[in-house]
């Protein structure tokens, strides 16, 4: 996956954008963690009954080291499957999850929702 300017995950009526006031010093206050490659990372579970990540679905994001532009994407427990959690019921406790750490990053003004 490519990094780009603007972001809409799969079934979500939502777009994500880089906020303008984005510092580097929130980044690390809300866990991104500083890649080899100078990027920035962040993987959550959005499994409030299951913290581990390797088994749950989980939230990634990269954000690249110049701030302009970023990845997101809600994967499977092996990081290799994209999840869906959007159309479906079955997922409303991630859904959840996820919205709240979302609103949190645009808060923080990580992100801006269109």
């Amino acid at each position: 996956m490519a990094f780009n300017e603007v972001v809409r995950l799969k079934g979500d009526d939502h777009q994500y954008q880089l906020s303008s006031e984005l510092k580097l010093f929130t980044l690390s206050d809300l866990g991104f963690t500083k890649t080899r490659n100078g990027n920035f990372e962040f993987k959550r579970s959005l499994d409030p009954n299951s913290p581990y990540l390797k088994k749950s679905i989980k939230l990634k994001v990269m954000i690249k080291q110049d701030l302009k532009s970023f990845k997101l994407s809600v994967v499977d427990g092996s990081e290799l499957k994209e999840v869906d959690i959007f159309s479906t019921d079955k997922y409303e406790n991630e859904r959840t999850q996820f919205d709240f750490l979302m609103d949190n990053f645009i808060l923080r003004q990580v992100f801006v929702k269109k």
